[in-house]
């Protein structure tokens, strides 16, 4: 998977027709799931047309046999920069690539959010990606907005693909347990410390990526503990100890962790040794 900046989108050469979604992104919950499953289904259809028209002798009408799919999105969700009582992201950056590429998108734009982004127009920035990747194909959700001061909804969005021959698909809002399914509404669960509310909306179970920690280590008669030294831009939980399990390269170990504010704590059973290769912490 190719990963491209907002500055590549602006100076690089374009890279062909594509299929994309654009959003926060943040947590990859089953409605951002949706929308990717709209992007995949739509290429997939279009491949099926493509070959259709090849055995007709006008494939190049159709300009689809390398559609290229793609997610345009941001290293950290807006809020993180205009909410001061923002609570934390669900994803690191690294967590989301990795989303993607296992997903199998061929190519990710991931957008420093910045206030001189901020003040981009919405269909300013709408043209500017079509030079890039030129979409023929978007997948959007119901709250889509873009662009200075939120200038873009989806009413705007749907004229915009009228005018520039642009496939959308506005997708409804995913409910579960009669809640809409949002980034805001996974964090209030991690924060509450109701991870099975958590992995529900997600798919999958809450976890913290480890790369910006490092740890120490402290022992008693009957337990392990490694302190995180460093610090995550990930939602945490309340204070309390919570049960987990510890991802290690090429294994796993269940565990607590003991969380108070940014103070993070494992613990573990006596015979633990190698805690150097921690990667991820998944909330049970």
């Amino acid at each position: 998977m190719k990963v491209y900046s907002w500055n590549d989108v602006l100076t690089a050469a374009p890279i062909g027709p594509s299929a994309i979604t654009i959003g926060g992104f943040d947590g990859m919950h089953l409605g951002h799931q949706a929308l990717f499953d709209a992007v995949f289904g739509w290429k997939k259809r279009a491949a099926a047309s493509f070959g259709l028209a090849n055995d007709s002798g006008s494939a190049a009408s159709f300009g689809l046999a390398n559609i290229l799919t793609g997610a345009v999105t941001f290293k950290r969700p807006a809020g993180a920069l205009m909410n001061p009582r923002y609570p934390g992201d669900l994803f690191t950056e690294k967590m989301k690539l990795e989303y993607f590429e296992k997903r199998g998108f061929d190519f990710c734009i991931m957008i420093d959010f910045s206030q001189d982004f901020s003040k981009i127009e919405g269909r300013n920035f709408l043209d500017q990606l079509r030079k890039f990747c030129p979409a023929q194909f978007l997948a959007a959700g119901s709250d889509f907005r873009c662009g200075h001061n939120l200038d873009t909804g989806v009413a705007e969005l749907s004229d915009y693909a009228t005018q520039n021959g642009l496939e959308l698909k506005v997708l409804d809002d995913v409910k579960l347990f009669g809640k809409r399914v949002s980034s805001s509404l996974i964090r209030g669960a991690v924060l509450d410390g109701d991870f099975a509310l958590a992995k529900s909306l997600l798919g999958c179970p809450y976890r913290l990526d480890c790369s910006p920690f490092e740890w120490s280590a402290s022992s008693s008669d009957s337990s392990l503990s490694l302190i995180a030294n460093g610090r995550t831009t990930q939602v945490l939980p309340k204070a309390g100890r919570h049960p987990v399990r510890v991802v290690f390269a090429g294994k796993e170990s269940s565990a607590f962790l003991c969380a108070e504010g940014q103070f993070l704590r494992l613990e573990f059973p006596l015979g633990q040794k190698d805690f150097s290769t921690i990667q991820e912490i998944e909330f049970l």
